[in-house]
């Protein structure tokens, strides 16, 4: 399930619906060249072995298919040693909705609810929620029950991530790719269920049952995750390593803070930019939303430029407030609303 394309073909032969695209690997352009042209544009290109937004390039036409191809393989050959690709139809204005799964040596697969991640730049994730805002109890559980059954298609031990795109107007969700480890996110999964999910991992690893079923497995209250980054909005989200002069974290109650920075910390240029995450809990989402409002007001940092500012506005931002975003919607924010306030 690590090689993307693989793991598209083990979905599909499990009968798990998979958005249209490439069997395979895709040789040359002009491979890739046919194929966006028999399917129609807009289509996503993939590294085989991406992750973190890396090796990823939409494509709306044939010159910038032939310019993708050519950037996603570097990327993916750089950062992953593999510079395979293959490619998909680019659903636009799609919600993209994953599963956090665990599954033990003993055959037995649980999902521990899903989790937004639409609030997305150059596909690499900013703002993750859970649960998503605008499911209902019937399509949540719909999704729940094929991420198990896609992680019990190829026996999967561990945590793990099974990623969806969710067409709203459709009605429709189509696996995308599953994360064969833990994701920076799972900390909003914990918050809601009660689960430590990394102590699980490390039980399953070791031999031991899951310690809870499906049917013992709730969800209570909402929870909202916002990354903090070493990077510009203001301009281009330029990376911004460098020396910590200062830093404050919040607290208080439903505030967790994950970060390894410091007074006086060095931020690398050779590593990703995410130095810090902030999760608010609340007993229901807009009290999750207050919490995080007042979080990333407190939090301060001095030295390098971060995303806080940008995460201020988006929680004060009428469309998220009321949950009717999608993964294209960041980048209209930022056009009409952020750097033009």
């Amino acid at each position: 399930m690590g090689d993307k394309a693989i793991a598209r073909d083990t979905m599909k032969a499990a009968g798990v619906p998979i958005t249209p695209g490439s069997d395979g690997i895709l040789p040359t352009s002009d491979d890739a060249l046919a194929l966006a042209q028999e399917m129609g544009y807009p289509v996503l290109l993939k590294a085989v072995a991406g992750g973190g937004g890396k090796g990823m390039r939409v494509a709306h036409n044939d010159v910038s298919l032939i310019q993708g191809v050519m950037a996603a393989a570097a990327e993916g050959e750089n950062n992953f040693g593999n510079p395979d690709l293959f490619m998909e139809k680019y659903i636009e204005s799609a919600r993209h909705v994953e599963v956090q799964i665990i599954g033990d040596k003993h055959g037995n697969v649980c999902h521990v609810g899903e989790r937004d991640c639409s609030i997305q730049r150059r596909h690499q994730k900013l703002v993750e929620e859970a649960p998503c805002p605008t499911l209902s109890d019937e399509e949540r559980k719909t999704l729940g029950n094929i991420a198990v059954k896609a992680a019990k298609a190829v026996d999967y031990d561990s945590a793990g991530t099974l990623e969806f795109l969710y067409d709203e107007t459709a009605k429709q969700f189509y696996f995308m790719e599953m994360n064969t480890r833990i994701q920076v996110e799972h900390t909003i999964s914990e918050e809601v269920s009660g689960i430590d999910v990394v102590k699980e991992q490390i039980l399953v690893a070791a031999g031991e049952k899951l310690s809870f079923t499906q049917d013992e497995m709730k969800i209570t209250g909402h929870a909202i995750e916002y990354r903090v980054n070493a990077e510009d909005p203001y301009n281009n989200f330029t990376p911004s390593p460098g020396p910590v002069e200062a830093v404050h974290f919040p607290g208080g109650p439903g505030i967790r803070i994950d970060s390894h920075v410091y007074s006086g910390y060095t931020i690398s240029p050779y590593y990703d930019s995410m130095i810090g995450k902030i999760i608010a809990y609340g007993k229901d989402r807009d009290e999750a939303l207050a919490r995080m409002r007042r979080a990333l007001e407190e939090f301060t940092i001095n030295g390098p430029h971060t995303s806080v500012p940008l995460g201020e506005a988006l929680m004060a931002d009428g469309h998220f407030i009321e949950g009717t975003y999608n993964t294209a919607y960041l980048e209209k924010f930022m056009h009409d609303n952020f750097l033009n306030s």
